[in-house]
């Protein structure tokens, strides 16, 4: 009997580290895919540590200043919906179609909501100014 409830508790405990290591690859993976969406298209206006330290628009605020502020992951999860995203940025299935009237200054970014869950995982690694 007690063989059998060990060997129940070594099953469990063996599924369990497989989740963990599932878990952990697809973090990784997300926070790979996001630095990927963030070096294609965010880098064009902020500067992102470890990209671009010479890049981006003086008007717009680096991605770690961004991180100084209590609300910085709520702002990364609706950049969209923030001026001036709008103009530039639509998430299928939820923005509406680019206005004709806006300029065509830019080529529109197009991504999915899960490019935005993949950008968040991605700014969470990056390091809090001090």
């Amino acid at each position: 009997m007690r063989l059998v409830i060990f060997i129940g508790i070594i099953s469990v405990f063996f599924a369990a580290i497989g989740n963990i290591s599932n878990s952990f690859a697809s973090d990784i993976a997300a926070v790979d895919r996001g630095r990927d969406i963030v070096r294609q298209h965010c880098t064009r206006c902020h500067v992102v540590p470890d990209m671009n330290p010479y890049g981006g628009i003086g008007s717009t605020p680096s991605f770690a200043a961004m991180k100084w502020l209590e609300d910085w992951a709520r702002r990364f999860e609706i950049f969209y919906i923030l001026p001036p995203h709008p103009s530039l940025v639509r998430i299928e299935g939820v923005s509406e179609e680019r206005s004709a009237n806006l300029p065509a200054f830019n080529k529109e970014i197009i991504l999915k909501l899960e490019d935005i869950d993949d950008i968040l995982e991605f700014v969470k690694t990056l390091k809090t100014p001090k």
